[in-house]
This record gives C-alpha cells, structure tokens and sequence, in this order.
C-alpha cells in the first residue's frame, strides 16, 4: 500500500506534522490517514513510505468552472477600438464566438490538453469543464453528436486530470429569442436530443476512471424555463450535478424579470431546482432575498473572481452568502489566470475593498480566532468537489488520492511557520509553489514539469498562430 510522508498534511482544517496518508494503488482512494506513532504501532513502520522532505501535502484544488477552449482568449481581448466608449462582457462575447467559430475538432482536443496541463501544473487535479461547443462551424451536428466532448474527455485522460464533463444546453440567444448566427456551435434546440445525448454521454464515461458527467442548462437567457424540471430530474437520476450561470451581468437579471417577473434565482426556486444538485455560477448580482434562497442547505455558489475581473462582472456578495450558509466553490471560467491560490484571495480581497475593512469572510466559530484561510481552502477543495458530486478535494479515507505537493523552499513561503503556511498559500503565494501533483495516487507532475509540457506547448501554439487575433 503505497503510502506519503511530507513535513506537514494539510488534514482537518489545518496543516500537522507526522500524518501519513496511505492510498491503493488499484482504487487510486485514500485508504488510511494516520499518525507516524500510530502507524508504527501498528507494525506498518516496515512498509514502504514516500518521504516527502521540504514539502507540505495538501488535497489536490478543485476547478469547479471551466471553459478550456477560451484559452486562446488571453491576451487577444484586451484593446478596443478608440472610437468605442465602452469594452465590458457583451464586447468580450463577440470575441469569444469568433475565437469558437474557428475551431476544428483536433483544435479543441489540442486547447483542452494544454489547458488542462497548466492546470495540473498549478496544482489542480480536478475540472468541471462547462461544455458547450457541440456543432461544427456551419452549425451542423457531427456524425457523433458528442464528437467535441469526446475530444475534450480525451484530453484530459491525456494529461491525467480528473473532469467532470458539464454538458451544456444552449437554445436561444436570449429569453424568448433565436440563437445569433454566431451561437451556432453551442445549439441544442431539442430537449430529448440533448437528454438523450447526456444519457449516452454518462456511458460512455461509466468505464473511465478519470471521467464523470454533469447537466447543465446554460443560464436562464439560453434555455427555456420549462426545460428547467426535466433537466434536474435528469441530473436527479444520474446523480450529477446541475449547474448553470446565474446572475452574472444586470442586463440579463433585467431581462428574466420582464419575461418571468422575477429574478433569476427566484425562478430556479419556483421551478423546484434550488437543491444539493445545484451550483449557480457567478451569482454577482444578487438582491438579499436571493442570498437566503442560495443559502438555503443544499446549494453552491461557484465564483470565478479573475475572470469576473476581466470581464468587469462585478464582485460575489461573498460575506453575505457565508452568512447566510451558502458554500462558495471556485472557477477559472475563461482561463484569464489559472492559479487556484489567485482565486481564493480575490474572494476575500474583493471584500476588503467592498467593505474597506480586512479579515471578512473569516467564518465565526467556537473559536475566538477567526481566521479566513481554512475557509478559502475549503472554497478551492471540500467546495469544489462537493459541487461536482466527486469524492474528492480533501484527505480522508475514501476520498481520491488527488494531492498537491507544496515546495516550502520557495521564496515567496520564507518564514512560514506550521501556524502561517495556509495563510501565506491562501493570500500570498502564486501557483508556481505546487512542485508535484497526484490524481488517483499517480504522480502526474514532478518538480513543476508534466511529461507532456513540450509537446502540448507545441500543438496549442500552432493553434493560437493559425487562429490569429
């Protein structure tokens, strides 16, 4: 029974030394988590143990929202044009569908890949990819109608990163409204198509060890409201998640209370689908009543503070969903950043910006320290993987043996000690800290390098020189 040994585990809330995680190689599941004496007890003392010197071990950090091809975005959609007033989300879009519009199957395979590597690289060993890239550039189904979600599945077994494969419906282009002609990709204009499709897609996964899928209707301006019921039934049955975006720019809250004379959140609560299934991504533009109704046990929220950045979406009532028993996950959406340490500080720094005042979303305790750190862990692990439905994001037996290694000779850790290391990760320190990861107890990232680097380089780069700006 393989087994690790690093100088502190982060286990329990908080980081303890001499704590030996044992896992099977065959299961890839944690099998014990112990204490060195305990073990020596025991009489396994004798059985191998992989020393980890100089380095902390902490469960592997959960993507809970991504869209991997938006990858080839960085860097393109940030200029306007000197005769517009304005750049925000909806100008972004019209880059976004071009960029989609562009690609062939063996792009998207090839986007994924280096995507899901830089995410490995950054210590993230699981990803709920929101896929909605399901028709060729004409708009025409492939043969195979889930031909682009078997190239993203593909990738990442490639690079040996744990997807849940969020299959997306996408119906109008806005409440009541056709898709543009620039939506054509994302269309799934038949509800029993799309059920049908999801079904197949769950088993076609069945097998895999690193694979899983979810349901998703896109948001409420994409998909029609009655679609809302038979699809959670449908995640209800196959034990998936069920997400969508909600909320995320005012012009789309506006538009759901003239169509339905309510808020976004109010009609996922009158439709029946506010529950453990559910995570609502985003969430940035929430009134009080929506807060207790995504507080309500059940529920995640799912931010993406460095892509809610970008796009100038607005900040996540962070505090006062904690407050009302919300659990927040995290995302990279559209991959501006990929740095699981960079999105857990933006929730908390967000506040104190709000709030122009400093430790917030600490939540309160028996304790009379509150400290914010363990909170924004359990956001980039526990939360994650609760809101993929994966036993994952944290080290306890029967979870994953997904695993992060943490150089603690790096420079921007020096002075840590057992008491400051999670909030020096939690609030300081950038991704380039993760020196190994592990995904089912195979080591898939040593010393920062993947087996993969150069080759997955080469492939996504002659995609983004083909595609252009």
């Amino acid at each position: 029974m393989p087994a690790i040994l690093a100088d502190l585990t982060y286990h329990g809330g908080a980081f303890r030394r001499d704590v030996v995680v044992e896992y099977s190689a065959t299961t890839g599941r944690i099998t014990r988590v112990v204490d060195t004496g305990q073990r020596a007890r025991d009489g396994a003392s004798d059985r191998p143990l992989q020393r980890l010197t100089d380095r902390a071990l902490m469960p592997g950090f959960v993507n809970a929202h991504s869209h991997s091809f938006q990858r080839l975005l960085r860097g393109r959609a940030q200029w306007r044009m000197a005769d517009e007033s304005i750049s925000d989300f909806w100008t972004w879009r019209d880059a976004m569908y071009r960029t989609a519009l562009a690609l062939q199957p063996e792009d998207v395979f090839e986007v994924a890949r280096f995507c899901f590597l830089e995410m490995l690289c950054a210590g993230i060993t699981t990803v709920g990819e929101f896929h909605y890239l399901h028709r060729d550039g004409d708009g025409l189904p492939y043969a195979s109608r889930a031909e682009l979600a078997h190239r993203v599945i593909a990738a990442a077994e490639d690079v040996g990163i744990r997807i849940c494969l969020i299959n997306v419906a996408y119906v109008n282009g806005g409440i009541g409204e056709a898709l543009a002609a620039e939506q054509r990709r994302f269309a799934t204009p038949d509800l029993e198509h799309y059920l049908s499709d999801t079904v197949e897609l769950a088993d076609y996964v069945a097998p895999r060890p690193l694979a899983t899928v979810g349901v998703a209707p896109h948001s409420l301006r994409a998909v029609p409201r009655q679609w809302l019921g038979p699809m959670h039934s449908l995640a209800f049955g196959l034990s998936a998640p069920f997400h969508l975006h909600v909320s995320e720019q005012p012009a789309e809250v506006t538009a759901c209370v003239e169509r339905y004379g309510r808020r976004p959140v109010e009609v996922l609560a009158e439709s029946g689908v506010i529950d453990e299934y559910l995570t609502a991504v985003h969430a940035t533009h929430l009134t009080f009543r929506e807060v207790d109704l995504l507080g309500t046990p059940g529920p995640t929220v799912c931010a993406c503070p460095t892509t809610e950045r970008d796009l100038g979406d607005g900040f996540l009532p962070g505090r006062e969903l904690i407050e009302a028993g919300a659990r927040i996950a995290l995302g990279t959406d559209s991959q501006t950043v990929i740095d699981p340490f960079e999105d857990m500080r933006l929730l908390e720094y967000h506040e104190r910006l709000r709030r122009q005042r400093r430790i917030v979303l600490a939540p309160r305790g028996g304790s009379d320290r509150l400290a914010v750190a363990p909170e924004l862990i359990a956001m980039a692990t526990a939360h994650g993987a609760r809101a993929l439905r994966l036993p994952a994001g944290r080290i306890e037996v029967g979870a994953w043996a997904d695993l992060v290694a943490i150089d603690l000779e790096h420079r921007t850790l020096e002075g840590w000690t057992d008491d400051t290391l999670d909030a020096m990760l939690a609030l300081c320190a950038p991704a380039v800290v993760v020196s190994d990861t592990w995904v089912g107890g195979v080591l898939r990232v040593q010393g920062g390098r993947h087996r993969l680097d150069h080759e997955c380089a080469a492939a996504f780069r002659a995609v983004a020189t083909r595609i252009g700006s």
